[in-house]
Formats: C-alpha cells, structure tokens, sequence
C-alpha cells in the first residue's frame, strides 16, 4: 500500500512539470523577437521610462514598455513560435486599457484566441503590472505565438508586459470580487464618494440585474475614517422597480479589502438622503454662475432655447468631482440666469460606452418624421460613433434613433445646423483621420498632431448622412474638439453676414460657408482663453441673439474641504456680435442683459477718481459677489485684483463680475474676454487694490452686489446632511 501511495505522489510532481520561460525580458535586446514601430524602442525598458509615472509589479531588471516617445508612439513586438506544453500561460501586465489596442494577444493556427490589457483608460490610474493567467489547455501541443501590441494614441495609450511563463499552476490570484445584493425598494441607488484620488481608492461598480449588465461605473469609495459624501443616482431610467440586483467590483486583494467598508455602505434609497440644505452655500461653490448640485461638471451641451426654455445639458459625472462616467446633466432656464436642476437628460451605458459632448436643435420641419418641433440632441456614443437622440417630453429624457451611429469616424463632439439655401441639416464634427484636407495643410510644426479637422456631413432626414467636406489649419490646437459653426450679421452691412467656426479653445476663424464646408477669411483670432473652454451657444434663441456659455476651469479646494461635493462651473451667458476694429472684423463678447437681474445693491460710485479714492470705494467688494464697471483716462494695462482674485486687463474700461473662485472680465466694450482663477493657496485672501500708472485716472466707477442662488432645486427645505449608519459588514 506504502509502496502505491509513493507511486501515486510521484505521479502527481511528475504532472507538475517545471515552468517553461516565454520571455523576461532582461537582456539589452529583446532577442528573436519581431519589433515592429517604435513604441518599444530597440529592447526592453528598464522600469519607468521619461514622462511616465513610476512602474511596479515587473519582475526583475526590464519589461516589455511601449511609452517609448510617449503614448502617442505605435508599436508591436510579436514573439518566435514556441508549443503550448502546460496548462496556463502566465503573465504579468499593466498600462492602456484599450482592447485591440493595447493589448498582449496569443494566436493560434493565425487566429487570436486570447487576449489581455492593462486597467486604464481614465485620467488618474496607476503603472502597475498584475499577474493574469490563460487556461491554454485546449490548445495543448500546438504551437503559438504572442503579439504585445500598441495601436493607441493619447491617454493610456501604452502597455507594460513582462514575464511570460507557460506553467501547470495558475498564477496567484491577485483580485477578490466585492458584491452585495439590494432590493429596489426606493428611487435611488446611493453610494459614499470620496474625493481621494488614485487607482489605488477607485472601483469599477456594475449594477446586473441576474446575469445582464445594466450599468457600470466609477467611483472613489472612502476607507475606514475617510471623509465623504453621497452620490444619489436615479434607477427610474432602468426599470428596476422592485427588482433584485446584485453591486459587483472585481480589484486587486488589498485595495477591494481597504475599501469594504464604503462598499458596505452602498444601499437603495431616496435622493433626499443624500442632499444637504446647505449644498449651494458651501463657501467653495460658485454662486452666481451655474454649477450641478453635486459631481462634476464639464463641456455644456445640447444648448437650445425651445417653448420658452432655455436647455444647458452638460458633461456629468454624478459620482465624483472628477472626470469620469459621462452623463449629461440639464439645466433649464426662463431668464439665463435662475437655472433650476433636472434629473439626468441621457446615460452612459457603461465606462467602456460614455455619452460624450454634442449639440442641440429643434427639428422645426419634420426632417425626421418624428412631429414638428421635436427636440434632438447630438453625442458621441465612445463606444459606438456619433448618434442622436430626441426628447417627447420637453427635453427631460431622451430616445435614440435606431439608426445610430449615424457617423462612425475617429472623432467626437458632432453639432447640427440648419443650412436654410440648401434646405438640408448640417453636422461639424471634430476629426482625428488623416485625409486630403490635412495633407494639403500640413501642421505648424512636427510636434503638432498631423490630422485635426473639422469635417462636415449633410442630411435631408437626420437619419442618414453623407461627408461633404473638411477644414483645418497649420495650428492644429484650433481645430481641436467642439466645433462650432453659426453666422453673425457684419455691422452697418444689412444683408450682409459671416460664418464663425470655431474649437474648444475659443479661438475662431471669420469666413463663408457654402454648404459643404468652412472657407476661411481670417483667423485664427483670440488666444486660448485660460480657463474658458469648449463653449457652445444656443440654437434657436429668440430675437436672433448668438448667446455663448463655456466651462470655467475652476481650482479644487480638497486641502481646505475634503469632502466637497461639487467641481467646476459654467461661465456667464453671453452675447457675440461682430464688430469693426482697425484690423478687420472681430467677435465681440458681452454679458447678455438678463445678467442686470443679479444686480442687488450699489455698494458704491464715483466719477474722475484718483487711484487712491477709487481704491478707497473699491474696499466695498471685499467679501462681496461683485459686478464692477470701471473707466479710465487712457488705455493701456491695468493691475487690478478684486476680493482676492485677479482681474488685470488691457483697454480703457471693464465689467468685472467677481464670484467666489473666478472672475470675468469683460474690457473695451466685449473686445477682450478673460477668465481669472482664485489661486489655491489664497482661498482666504479679500484683497482688492488697483494698481494705475503715473497719469491715468478713474473717470467712472460703480460697484453693484450681486445676488446668490444661480441654481434652484424644486424641493422643500433640506436637514443637513447625515452620513447614513454603518450597516452590517458583509461576510
């Protein structure tokens, strides 16, 4: 018996053979492997390269690092053919998230039968490799070969791939699987966010009803002490009632396990349990300028005025204060400046399929046979293309067309326009393929991306569309994401127009449009515009007004207020006209006149001041929402800071409207615009001093308080804030 026992053993070691090594990556070269581009260099990287955050988890001295030149470089490294004789092909493996692009691929017979790729795809991850492991034992005895490849360009656009061992035992199981079971009992499902940064804090959530997928997210949850608040995401849109689902996160071992307890507090609920009385009056919150109650807030969208509404939809993360988990949150307005929150207007489908920037219009005739008047939006769906989508409720939910995507092309951010000469809707979509319009036009330099434009399509129905043409320019920078394109009247020429067309930078060229694409005249003008970005304006505003809002790029003060519950802000809405200067026709900017309503009190005036007494009226800001109207002697530079906050411009006057984290400034009559930023070292500071040269004096000067409450809520009265009780661990 002894004797059958001892074979038996020695039975068993015999079936676990020694590992066989693939590769490691350790030598200067990387040997009979096949380099293709440049993305690897000529061998293996030893650890962190240039410009890239540190690597760990490799093993050894070198791996596989396509971040040579950055993520922007392509590459593929494809190994000698080797047979397939254990049971699992391990691995370690970290960078892009991008599958088919950054991925580490195994072929058999030619064809790709497994295939791997780093965790990230989203600002703040981390450069670490993680042991993954294929089950190759269908394969046994064939012969493979391995291709580690990059195809991406931009964010994460890079893979870390080292030792690549064939073994009989998996490799060690790195992740654990955190999942609970909630009822849906209530409106909303209510998850604690913490504003700490870091793939080592943030989860992947997916919320599955049995099997399906019904919506997945991202989310920084707090560990044990942590400070945080409460995100409420609506499950209405989902059909949920009364279902059971189940909350599931896959991580690694030690990050899931440090972050249990904020995903013990994950439960159903109504929203009123996450929100504050004291939401809109947190001292870092702008006040008179529109921001969503809580989250973060980017790109305004589907701008439209229709049935006496103005609509600003924007880019939402209802889950955090940073980027991420594209919504579109909505605004609606009578006035452009008492803006009351709606519920989310259109979802994600997940992380992998976000619902990006896009325009808004009214189909005023009936394009789509879907009723006249019918409100339409334009996105990027990230995982599918361009699409479209329509509201039969006032612009509160929308549906998307069956056709969609109606555009597929490397690219994002589509806007429609009605082109009344030829009867037929318009989209200016921004573009990253190389075509004939960007090789005729090569960029200012070769540090500039090759292919930027802005490419146009044409429809008579909105369902189908067809490329009617591009535009571009040697500063690639102003032909980058979010186009815009709308006329505007030449002054003192009735009859007479120009066609604006411009990008997220808010630098714009003036020429004609024919239809089928934008012919320049002049431009680019402006400068980028600081922390003004990826502006939109109305369509179908009344009186024929051009009105534009932007993103204000506002600082976070995390080191003063851990736990804030809102980032960023929009900026005040304003009117473009064209004017006359002595170099030719320019876009002129200045504060819509609803903004008069804001205006409280005067807190103080004067005429043909001395900079001492016009320093001695300005003290009347501090502390203070500001609007000041100030003119000078001379033109020239001007040194002034209000409440703390910058405001220096060059002209012979300026409306200074001074909230609590930036100002706008408006000088020589909208012929200049900039926004300043309240520095975050300086939340404190009510510093206000005007700063003249030896000559200049203040021939006017008058300071208005402005009065709070930008954003409305239609709901009672609020207690404050709570953190809900610590439930049950779960086992």
């Amino acid at each position: 018996m002894k004797t059958l026992l001892l074979s038996l053993s020695l039975c068993g070691l015999a079936q676990a053979a020694a590992p066989l090594l693939i590769a490691d990556f350790e030598g200067k070269s990387y040997g009979e492997w096949t380099v293709e581009g440049k993305a690897f260099g000529p061998g293996p990287a030893p650890g962190t390269l240039p410009g890239q955050m540190k690597v760990s988890g490799f093993s050894g001295q070198g791996l596989a690092n396509s971040f040579v030149g950055g993520d922007d470089a392509t590459g593929k490294l494809t190994s000698p053919a080797f047979t397939l004789e254990r049971r699992f092909l391990n691995f370690l493996i970290g960078g892009g998230g991008w599958a088919g692009q950054t991925c580490l691929n195994l072929l058999v017979d030619g064809k790709v039968v497994r295939t791997a790729t780093g965790e990230n795809t989203e600002p703040g991850g981390e450069e670490t490799l993680a042991p993954e492991s294929w089950d190759v034992s269908e394969f046994s005895g064939k012969t493979a070969v391995l291709q580690i490849v990059d195809q991406r360009q931009g964010g994460w656009g890079h893979l870390n791939v080292d030792h690549i061992v064939l073994a009989d035992e998996k490799a060690q199981a790195t992740r654990v699987t955190l999942e609970k079971s909630l009822t849906v009992n209530g409106s909303h499902l209510l998850v604690p966010v913490s504003n700490a940064q870091g793939k080592n804090k943030e989860l992947v959530l997916e919320i599955r009803d049995g099997d399906t997928l019904v919506q997945s997210f991202s989310v920084t949850l707090p560990g044990d002490g942590d400070p945080f608040w409460i995100a409420a995401y609506p499950l209405e849109h989902f059909g949920l009632k009364g279902k059971t689902v189940r909350i599931v996160s896959e991580k690694k071992t030690g990050v899931a396990e440090s972050l249990r307890a904020g995903f013990d507090r994950i439960h159903v609920g109504n929203e009123a349990e996450a929100l504050a009385a004291s939401d809109y009056s947190e001292p870092y919150r702008n006040q008179f300028h529109a921001s969503t109650r809580r989250g973060w807030v980017n790109d305004p969208n589907g701008m439209v005025f229709h049935n006496g509404l103005y609509h600003l939809y924007y880019q939402y993360n209802p889950f955090g204060i940073f980027w991420g988990n594209m919504h579109w949150g909505h605004l609606q307005s009578q006035d452009l400046v008492h803006w009351e929150e709606k519920p989310i207007a259109l979802y994600q489908k997940s992380v992998k399929d976000m619902a990006f920037s896009g325009g808004g219009f009214v189909d005023f005739n009936n394009s789509a046979g879907l009723g006249k008047d019918t409100q339409f939006i334009s996105f990027t769906s990230t995982g599918r293309g361009e699409c479209l989508a329509y509201s039969k409720d006032g612009g509160l939910s929308f549906t998307e067309l069956p056709e969609n995507p109606v555009v597929t092309h490397v690219g994002r951010d589509p806007r429609i326009i009605w082109h009344e000469p030829e009867h037929k809707w318009v989209m200016v979509v921004y573009d990253e393929s190389r075509s004939a319009e960007t090789d005729a036009t090569p960029p200012a330099h070769d540090k500039m991306p090759a292919h930027r434009s802005m490419v146009f399509y044409e429809s008579r129905d909105l369902r189908h569309w067809s490329r009617t043409g591009a535009f571009t320019d040697p500063d690639r920078d102003t032909v980058y994401e979010c186009p815009e394109l709308f006329e505007l009247p030449v002054p003192g020429q009735p009859g007479e127009t120009r066609w604006i067309l411009l990008g997220a930078q808010n630098r714009y060229f003036i020429g004609r449009f024919d239809g089928r694409t934008f012919h320049k005249e002049s431009g680019p003008h402006g400068s980028p515009r600081g922390a003004f970005y990826a502006a939109q304006t109305f369509s179908g505003a009344p009186d024929g007004r051009r009105i534009q809002i932007g993103w204000v790029q506002t600082d976070v003060f995390l080191s003063r207020f851990p736990a804030q519950i809102t980032n960023q802000a929009f900026s005040l809405p304003h009117e473009m006209s064209l004017g006359k200067t002595s170099d030719g026709l320019r876009v002129f900017l200045t504060p819509v006149r609803e903004v008069e309503k804001l205006r409280a009190t005067v807190l103080a005036e004067g005429q043909n001041l001395s900079a001492a007494k016009a320093n001695e009226l300005l003290q009347a800001c501090q502390g203070e929402l500001s609007e000041v109207l100030i003119g000078f002697s001379s033109p020239g530079p001007k040194q002034l800071v209000i409440n703390g906050i910058d405001a220096h411009f060059n002209g012979r006057n300026a409306r200074v409207f001074t909230d609590r984290t930036f100002n706008e400034i408006y000088a020589n009559e909208g012929a200049s615009y900039e926004v300043r930023k309240r520095p975050g070292h300086a939340f404190e500071s009510r510093e206000t001093k005007l700063t003249l040269a030896e000559g200049t004096a203040v021939t006017s000067l008058k300071i208005f308080r402005l009065s709070a409450g930008a954003v409305t809520v239609p709901d009672a009265p609020l207690s404050p804030q709570a953190p809900p009780a610590q439930p049950a661990r779960s086992k």
